[in-house]
């Protein structure tokens, strides 16, 4: 693969530009995720015990998410208000009494709780801290867009460095992963939580259909550069657009669906593909003097497999930022050890921030396998 001219890295870059306002605009403004006030006030929806418990008055211990008051529980009457008012289903319960206290309780990610007195507030978005965190991962998205147009490709041979096809595909996901978050973060509201849980559903679906598209290809024979254009249209384009559209409208607002075992399911699904190819690699398990990716005199392990899945430090630093930003996110649920409400530093936003960092080194593995650890 040759670099791209730079009027092309240019046209690619600026479109991701682009790429990145509308959907960012369209989380700000469009009426499923952008704030709303609701259509009652603060004292025409809560009972005025309701209101002594959230505002205490002088002298006695304001509200606090992480132990709520066993009295602070939102009627059906009220749970079904804020339903029609189009919020998330956790608005009704993150940090009340009412709130389950399992492993996934579907709390609001604690920023601000409880989450039903902050959809009243004013301010551009219900969890701004939140909110703004989801940039970061346009922002790595943006970064690997203009490292992959306007600089050499590296000199191995993988998939992502035969041809522009999945590099770009993967900056562009990227890119959009921030604004399909801030859909919930902005205003809490129910199809803005859908399109959260979609941001995880392209990114691990991507992951999950690049390494069994890599693994079946080289089993047949084909190595990055040996192999024909249309297995990436024919065959992992659909791949990956049902393995994201399945889980999307499953789990559509008024389906039964749960986000989070299709999380698991699409984690391990790409986890299954990465481990398919290093025991791939292990079938030819030995020791070559020299090949296309070391000097001669030095050695690299190689297989039966047309390419190696080398470079895998990157892939490790990516996996063990990830499994931190997960157990990040676990622990920092509203009533969860890591959950500060009024806190300028959240949980849910380091959780971001650190699938982003992964997110980067994910693609380094992409680009630099066939290389030595």
């Amino acid at each position: 693969m040759e670099k791209m001219s730079t009027s092309a890295g240019f046209g690619w870059f600026f479109g991701g530009v682009a790429w990145f306002l509308l959907w960012t605009s369209l989380a700000i403004w469009a009426p499923w995720s952008s704030k709303v006030t609701p259509s009652k006030t603060t004292k025409q929806f809560f009972t005025p015990t309701q209101s002594t418990i959230l505002n205490p008055p002088r002298g006695v211990p304001k509200f606090d998410a992480q132990n709520p008051n066993p009295k602070f529980v939102l009627s059906s009457a009220q749970s079904k208000q804020l339903a029609a008012w189009g919020f998330n289903d956790c608005v009704s319960n993150d940090g009340t009494a009412a709130q389950p206290t399992g492993l996934f309780d579907g709390a609001c990610f604690c920023e601000n709780a409880p989450a039903v007195r902050a959809v009243f507030s004013g301010g551009f978005a219900v969890q701004p801290a939140n909110t703004l965190s989801t940039l970061s991962l346009s922002a790595v998205g943006l970064l690997i867009l203009g490292f992959l147009v306007f600089t050499d490709p590296p000199q191995v041979t993988s998939f992502m460095s035969v041809t522009y096809f999945f590099a770009l595909c993967y900056a562009g996901m990227t890119i959009i992963l921030g604004p399909f978050s801030m859909m919930l973060h902005l205003g809490l509201r129910n199809w803005g939580g859908w399109f959260d849980s979609l941001s995880l559903f392209v990114w691990f679906s991507f992951v999950a259909c690049y390494a069994f598209f890599r693994f079946i290809v080289s089993c047949v024979g084909f190595g990055p550069d040996e192999c024909p254009s249309w297995p990436q249209y024919f065959l992992f384009l659909p791949a990956w657009a049902a393995c994201i559209l399945v889980p999307a409208i499953l789990t559509a607002p008024g389906m039964n669906g749960t986000a989070t075992w299709w999380y698991l399911g699409l984690g391990g699904a790409a986890l299954v593909g990465e481990l398919l190819l290093w025991i791939g690699n292990l079938a030819g398990f030995t020791k070559s003097p020299a090949t296309s990716w070391a000097p001669a005199g030095e050695t690299a392990w190689w297989s039966n497999l047309p390419f190696d899945t080398g470079g895998r430090t990157w892939f490790l630093a990516g996996g063990i930022t990830f499994f931190l930003a997960l157990v990040i996110w676990l622990l920092s649920f509203t009533r969860k050890p890591l959950c500060f409400p009024d806190s300028v530093v959240q949980g849910h936003a380091i959780f971001h921030t650190l699938s982003a960092v992964a997110a980067a080194f994910l693609y380094k593995y992409y680009r630099h396998e066939g290389e030595l650890m």
